[in-house]
């Protein structure tokens, strides 16, 4: 009888047997995730408070230390929203200049409506 239950459990687990360990671990760590990404992403553009004004040479001098060092910055744009709150926070790696702006996370953003820069 012991050798008729052994086979039965060899047979059951070489033939019959689902493991769905892996799936199931897969469906938690895309929700969790999902979730993480999306609180994440709010965060960032939120406007958690108003930056001091700084001069176009102080913008452009922390854009250009960002820029050589690789870092994120942070740019706080002086334009309000159609609901009269300020525009979202645009939070990424300088990539770019043209003559009368700096590309930031690809938008590209004028001198002109930026009113703080803070290296993140």
């Amino acid at each position: 009888m012991n050798d008729d239950f052994s086979q039965l459990v060899t047979n059951y687990f070489k033939n019959d047997y689902r493991e769905r360990g892996k799936i199931k671990w897969q469906g938690y760590f895309l929700s969790d995730h999902t979730a993480l990404l999306n609180s994440d992403n709010e965060k960032r553009h939120q406007v958690n408070e108003k930056l001091p004004r700084m001069s176009l040479n102080d913008i452009k001098q922390t854009l250009d230390d960002a820029a050589l060092s690789y870092s994120t910055v942070i740019v706080q744009q002086d334009q309000k929203g159609k609901d009269g709150q300020m525009a979202d926070n645009i939070i990424g790696a300088v990539s770019g200049y043209s003559d009368r702006g700096v590309v930031v996370n690809q938008q590209h953003i004028l001198f002109e409506t930026i009113r703080a820069v803070r290296i993140q």
